[in-house]
């Protein structure tokens, strides 16, 4: 019998768990803001599961708004709550790299972008210039290197 692919259904877990720096912590643990619906239970599959963390405990603290006024109105209002959860792990967590915005979230296109509003405010037609016709051949470069 052939072997079917696609029969299983996969489902990915539509959260987001941001890094918090915090040095008060101890090397083995790592700080997350995350959604208000999600329990420990549930940090601890995803960490275990998506990202393969051997998790020994988790701890969770739910933080009231900041109370704000409202210019408009002057009346008090509060921002939306916060989680916060400190997770524990077997090993030592390393804090992954900053990422380089101009390199790894195209930095280049929207230079390219600036460059070409700014030419287009100058008259009605754009007008490349010589830096801005490097520019588009760096991009070319690039996306054909993408492709290979």
């Amino acid at each position: 019998m052939a072997q079917r692919f696609g029969s299983l259904r996969v489902y990915f877990p539509n959260l987001v768990f941001k890094i918090i720096p915090d040095v008060r912590l101890s090397k083995n643990q790592a700080a997350f803001r995350v959604p208000l619906n999600v329990n420990k239970l549930d940090i601890k599959d995803y960490l275990t599961h998506i990202y393969n963390v051997n998790v020994t405990d988790v701890r969770t603290a739910v933080f009231q708004g900041k109370l704000t006024v409202n210019r408009f109105t002057g009346q008090k209002e509060r921002t939306s709550r916060t989680k916060k959860a400190i997770v524990t792990t077997k090993e030592e967590f390393e804090y992954p790299q900053e990422a380089n915005v101009d390199q790894d979230f195209g930095g280049m296109e929207v230079q390219y972008e600036q460059m070409r509003r700014a030419n287009k405010l100058k008259g009605w037609r754009i007008r490349p210039s010589q830096e801005m016709a490097g520019l588009r051949r760096k991009l070319q470069a690039k996306h054909e290197q993408d492709k290979k």
